[in-house]
């Protein structure tokens, strides 16, 4: 066990991730992850409660540090980039947790960015599905503060897939694949972008990325995958082949 290496996932709050499996399923070769919620009492899903939260997402990436993991990551896209202003601070919140971690440290939101500059995409269509509208709205000013040209943003509500979403946990932790696929082919439909993004940590498209890349004909991140990616570059691991679509190998 102690030659296995060992990353950590910091994750929303209530929230038991499958990154736990999912992550070493993608990985080649043996890797333990674990999981460490920040001690938020009491959180709701508000932006400036996520905005707030980043001294105990620290002392989370801190206590993963100290038990022995090599790299350490940030779930959930709004923690890297609610109430910020530019790419620059999202990119200092990650080197604040990576500092507190004493390891490499990754977020979602910026591994996103990252993923679509290493896949050379400059047109984005975003599918953040169970988002809320001032999450959706502040999410579409982040990539487009960050330089790419947004053809398209739409959550499952705005593309007539789910009633009005009023609560994450009807739409967020549970989306299934139906409707992930249906929200994809919906994007890649209404937009000419190089690339489809698939954001809320509930809506898992490493199982389906093959799937929903052939259903986009063109590459498709979520902030799973995306995650994973940046992780296994921090920790210094091995992707399996097609792991993750088109991104495996970017």
């Amino acid at each position: 066990m102690a030659d296995i290496p060992v990353v950590g996932f910091v994750t929303p709050p209530r929230w038991v991730s499958p990154s736990i499996v999912e992550f070493p399923a993608v990985v080649d070769g043996a890797v333990v992850a674990q999981q460490c919620f920040p001690d938020l009492a009491g959180f709701d899903y508000t932006l400036s409660n996520i905005y707030a939260a980043h001294p105990q997402i620290c002392t989370a990436a801190r206590l993963l540090g100290e038990a022995g993991c090599r790299a350490v990551a940030m779930e959930g896209t709004p923690f890297g980039w609610a109430g910020l202003g530019s790419e620059a601070e999202a990119r200092q919140r990650a080197a604040e947790m990576s500092d507190a971690a004493g390891v490499p440290g990754v977020m979602a939101g910026t591994s996103i960015v990252d993923a679509l500059r290493a896949l050379g995409a400059a047109r984005v269509a975003l599918c953040p599905t169970y988002y809320p509208n001032d999450w959706r709205d502040a999410w579409q000013r982040f990539v487009a503060l960050c330089g790419f040209e947004v053809t398209y943003c739409a959550t499952m509500a705005d593309q007539g897939l789910v009633d009005e979403i009023a609560d994450t946990d009807d739409y967020g932790w549970q989306t299934g694949p139906d409707l992930i696929r249906a929200a994809v082919e919906i994007g890649a439909r209404s937009s000419p972008a190089d690339a489809i993004v698939v954001t809320g940590a509930g809506c898992r498209t490493s199982p389906i990325i093959t799937e929903l890349e052939q259903i986009a004909a063109r590459p498709v991140i979520g902030s799973d995958t995306a995650l994973f990616w940046s992780l296994a570059q921090a920790a210094d691991l091995v992707l399996e082949p097609n792991s993750l679509g088109a991104l495996t190998a970017a």
